[in-house]
């Protein structure tokens, strides 16, 4: 019997979050690239020696915020101060009525997560003092690998993370759903600082019309894997 995804506490939060993150990452960084050969990876250079033992270790700050506030959800959930919710998706017992109401709900979370991510991003780069301090450990990675994803600043993961706990007071959300949701953010985070581009390997927007169109001429449209790499060599002269 599988154990409940929510109300295991801080212990619990903690292990599926580094069950996710180390496992994809290790997926993202070994397994995917050794059975798909070649991926096309978009540095020419290689990661410097003990870059990635030293990212993977620096990711265990943000995990940890990141499971601080899922048990703080979980709190609100239990003591009623948000639109947490439990038991059934939709009030209706009818499969097609859960399945758009967790649909529509996941779209939600997707352009609050998108929207609140880009305006901190552009913060941490329009305030030198907050890059100069914070932000700068993010950019040591000058060359990318999927254990950059959580290489933060363990402040830089707080204000990052805080549309977790900010959602909670919008809308509805079962907590399931939302524990899941933040769960694949960790894995959004890991693909964007892959070293290659995931589509057509993984499914994504960009698979999508990497199919529909052919080829890899959506990735000029795109905040691509590429994109995501020159803005980590050039900080200041790769932002939108």
């Amino acid at each position: 019997m599988l154990p409940p995804i929510t109300g295991g506490g801080f212990g619990a939060a903690l292990l599926q979050l580094c069950s996710v993150y180390y496992v994809g990452c290790c997926a993202v960084h070994a397994v995917i690239p050794s059975l798909a050969r070649p991926v096309s990876k978009v540095n020419q250079h290689e990661p410097k020696p003990g870059q990635v033992a030293r990212e993977a270790v620096l990711s265990l700050g943000p995990l940890t915020v990141k499971a601080l506030i899922f048990t703080a959800v979980e709190a609100m959930h239990r003591s009623g101060i948000s639109f947490l919710y439990s038991g059934p998706v939709a009030s209706s017992q009818n499969l097609f009525v859960q399945v758009f109401a967790c649909c529509v709900t996941i779209v939600a979370l997707d352009y609050l997560h998108d929207t609140w991510f880009y305006f901190t991003h552009l913060w941490m780069h329009k305030w030198r003092w907050l890059y100069s301090h914070v932000h700068y450990l993010h950019h040591q990675s000058k060359v990318p690998t999927a254990f950059s994803g959580y290489s933060l600043h363990v402040a830089e993961a707080a204000l990052v993370f805080f549309d977790e706990i900010i959602v909670c007071f919008l809308f509805p959300i079962h907590v399931n759903v939302h524990r899941l949701y933040h769960l694949y953010t960790t894995l959004i985070h890991i693909g964007g600082h892959a070293g290659y581009e995931l589509h057509p390997l993984v499914p994504s927007l960009e698979q999508v019309l990497w199919l529909l169109v052919g080829g890899n001429k959506v990735s000029m449209h795109l905040n691509t894997v590429l994109y995501h790499c020159i803005h980590h060599q050039f900080p200041n002269k790769h932002l939108r």
